[in-house]
This record gives structure tokens, C-alpha cells and sequence, in this order.
């Protein structure tokens, strides 16, 4: 073999050599995606807790504000001797549980550090445009099927029968409403951290309604302050929810989560819209009259 062709050969050698080499390096490459895309995250959470300290003491409080904003707003009984309050009539829906429920959730919301760093505006923006579908979501878990009563636990109220509060509004309002609550009952399992942190993203939802008034959509409000607060809810909640339920069960708690609040929405939307058909809303507090225009 000539000279030449000796150094052809090597460097034909080397070629292949280094194109083995490149060949060794990519399907390691790809094995380690391989790897990583095959992980079951969901198991991530039996091993390691996704809330710090300081999250739990969050939690903690966020529980505790509620226990105190009930505490500030509780009545005793009409009478002693009367277990359940009788409602025959949509006006007293909302002059009774929705009024009673509409102060506790104010006190509730105003407690919180993220509510109060808020503009004036903003504050009761948020409040006008989200209380009355929060109580409804609310009142959806303090309903015992097995007693069809609405109470809420740990109180003197009064009881309030759900065959009445079939007898206020419209038949179709009250027939979705049992359907959504059996299934959100489903989807959050009575687990109180969770009922208490999603509240929590409602009520500082920035979503616009069909019913909303043109003053509270032409309002100078800042979208970013309340994002950033709803945020540090919809964290915990997801931290919690992958400690609870890990990666998977989580997703598909969230997008049904949403998809169960935009149909209450609606429905309490389609109210505010044709209450006046129901009652002379003029015979109702100033707060019911607000959320209701």
C-alpha cells in the first residue's frame, strides 16, 4: 500500500470512528429525554411535601379567617322553638341565607392581606362582580342531602329547607344547581382546604359577565394587582392539591374545577338578568340590590 493510500485509509478510519462515537452520544441523548418523558410524576408527591412552612401557615390562617369572619356574623334563631326557617318566597331568599352568607364572605375576604394591599376600587370591583356566585358556590357545602337542609355547621342559625328554596326563582335554575353540586361534591371531596383556596380564586376572579353593568366594566381597575393576588391562591391550591391528589388527579381537578365555576357563573348570571321578574328588588338591602344590578 502506497503512502497515500496508507493516509486515505486513516482518515477514513477516523471518520467512522468519530461517526461512531456522535451515533453513541445521540442515543444516550435520547435515552435520557426517554427517561425523563417516562417519569410518573404523580408519584413525586409520596415523596416529598410541595407546601413549605410558611405555605401551611397560610392555610392555616386562610381557614382560621373564615371561622372568624362566621364568628362576626352570627344570629340566633327567629325562635327558640323553631328549628327550620321557612321560606316561601324568592325575596326571602335573598333578605335570609343569601344575605347572611353574602356578610360572612365580605369579612371573610377582607381579612386577607392580598385583599387589603388593594385599591378601594378594586376591592369593591371584585365584591360586585363575584359575591353573589360565590355564595352560591358556598351554600352548595353547607347542604345536607340527607336532611335536604342548608345550615351552616358550628352556628346558631336557623335551618333553611331546600324543598323551599325550590319554590324561589325558577324550576330550571334549581334543577342545574343540584346537578353542579353533585358534582363539585364529587370533584372536591368535603376536602376544607381545597373548598376554602378555590373560593378563594373566584373571589378574585376577573372574569366579565354578560349581565355586567357598564359602570363596573368601564372602572379604572389594575388587572395585574389582582392577578398577582388570585395567583398566590391558585399556587397553594396546587401545591396542596399534588401533595393530596399528586400530578394527574390534580390536572383534571383544575379544568373541571373551571369549567364548574363558569357554569354557576352563568346560572347566577342569568338571575341578576331576570330578577326583576321575581321581586321589586327595591324592597332588598342596599348590598342585594348592588350585586344584583
Amino acid at each position: 500500500m502506497s503512502r497515500r493510500e496508507d493516509k486515505s485509509a486513516k482518515i477514513e478510519e477516523n471518520r467512522c470512528l468519530k461517526q461512531v462515537q456522535n451515533d453513541q452520544r445521540s442515543n444516550k441523548n435520547h435515552s435520557k429525554i426517554d427517561d425523563l418523558l417516562s417519569i410518573d410524576f404523580s408519584s413525586l408527591s409520596n415523596n416529598q411535601s410541595y407546601l413549605n412552612e410558611f405555605d401551611w401557615i397560610r392555610v392555616r390562617l386562610i381557614q382560621d379567617y373564615f371561622t372568624e369572619a362566621v364568628k362576626l356574623n352570627e344570629i340566633a334563631r327567629i325562635s327558640s322553638n323553631l328549628s327550620t326557617q321557612s321560606i316561601t318566597t324568592t325575596l326571602e331568599l335573598f333578605h335570609m341565607p343569601i344575605h347572611i352568607t353574602s356578610m360572612r364572605l365580605i369579612s371573610y375576604i377582607k381579612q386577607l392581606n392580598e385583599f387589603q394591599q388593594l385599591k378601594p376600587e378594586d376591592q369593591a370591583y371584585l365584591i360586585k362582580l363575584n359575591l353573589l356566585p360565590l355564595c352560591f358556590f358556598h351554600l352548595i357545602f353547607i347542604y345536607d342531602p340527607r336532611t335536604d337542609l342548608y345550615y351552616e355547621p358550628n352556628t346558631k342559625d336557623p335551618h333553611f329547607c331546600g324543598k323551599d328554596w325550590n319554590k324561589t326563582l325558577n324550576k330550571q335554575f334549581h334543577i342545574e344547581m343540584k346537578q353542579l353540586r353533585n358534582d363539585i361534591i364529587d370533584i372536591f371531596q368535603l376536602d376544607d382546604i381545597v373548598i376554602k383556596l378555590f373560593l378563594l380564586i373566584f373571589a378574585f376572579s376577573n372574569q366579565i359577565t354578560l349581565n355586567q353593568s357598564s359602570e363596573c366594566v368601564l372602572i379604572d381597575i389594575n388587572v395585574l394587582d389582582i392577578f398577582k393576588a388570585q395567583n398566590i391562591f391558585i399556587d397553594l391550591a396546587y401545591k396542596h392539591c399534588l401533595n393530596q391528589y399528586g400530578f394527574r388527579k390534580t390536572s383534571v381537578l383544575f379544568s373541571r374545577y373551571i369549567y364548574k365555576i363558569m357554569k354557576i357563573q352563568q346560572l347566577v348570571d342569568e338571575v341578576k338578568h331576570t330578577i326583576d321578574t321575581y321581586i321589586d328588588t327595591r324592597q332588598l338591602s342596599s348590598l342585594m340590590q348592588c350585586l344584583l344590578t
